[in-house]
């Protein structure tokens, strides 16, 4: 990454730090938390990794990079827009997402899933983070736009304050935007490296243990 990209990169990780760490714990802690007691979860959690299993299994989910990367943006494109719902949406699939991470890596040896999920899983979970953090941004505009229509004056004509709402709040979407499109570009990366490379780089690392 050039200077210029990084400093780029940087630069709107600090102007949104608050959402990027509400992102960061709102994955990880449900993760955490969903590995240490994944026993309490198991009736919840259970059916839900049988059915993706038995999907795997059947071919109804393919390993394979456009597959991967369909379901992986879907679920960035959700976590994104359950921004305009105030982050609630946002919030809930970060942890639901988190969870279930953290109950599947309680039920294989812990080695194994790190091995595995690694080469794919570090630009995954940095897409996914992004778009919460991307989210997270589209609620605060949508906050910030409620709040500005309650303040305009009413003498205003309609374009003169839909002008003014939008120029207000216009780098703030570009921002939102931004962590998106990153997101989604990270999650072709790592949709192409779990299908391609993971279980490869897997039973290498295996045998060499």
């Amino acid at each position: 990454m050039t200077d210029k990209h990084s400093g780029f990169f940087m630069g709107l990780i600090s102007r949104n730090e608050i959402f990027f760490w509400a992102s960061v714990l709102l994955f990880f802690g449900p993760l955490i938390i969903s590995y240490l007691f994944a026993g309490f979860l198991d009736s919840i959690l259970s059916p839900v990794l049988n059915n993706f299993q038995q999907k795997v299994n059947d071919g109804t989910i393919k390993l394979e990079t456009a597959s991967l990367f369909i379901n992986n943006t879907s679920v960035a494109i959700y976590i994104y827009f359950g921004g305009l719902l105030v982050g609630i949406v946002t919030a809930l699939l970060l942890i639901i997402n988190g969870a279930f991470i953290g109950y599947v890596a309680s039920k294989v040896p812990l080695g194994d899933f790190i091995i595995f999920t690694l080469p794919h899983g570090i630009f995954e979970i940095t897409g996914i983070i992004l778009a919460g953090t991307a989210g997270f941004k589209l609620a605060s505009i949508v906050w910030h736009f409620l709040n500005d229509v309650t303040k305009i004056k009413r003498t205003i004509s309609i374009n003169t304050q839909i002008a003014y709402l939008l120029k207000a709040n216009y780098s703030d979407f570009k921002d939102s935007l931004a962590l998106f499109i990153m997101a989604v570009i990270l999650l072709i990366i790592a949709a192409f490296i779990e299908a391609n490379l993971s279980i490869v780089w897997g039973q290498y690392i295996q045998s060499r243990l």
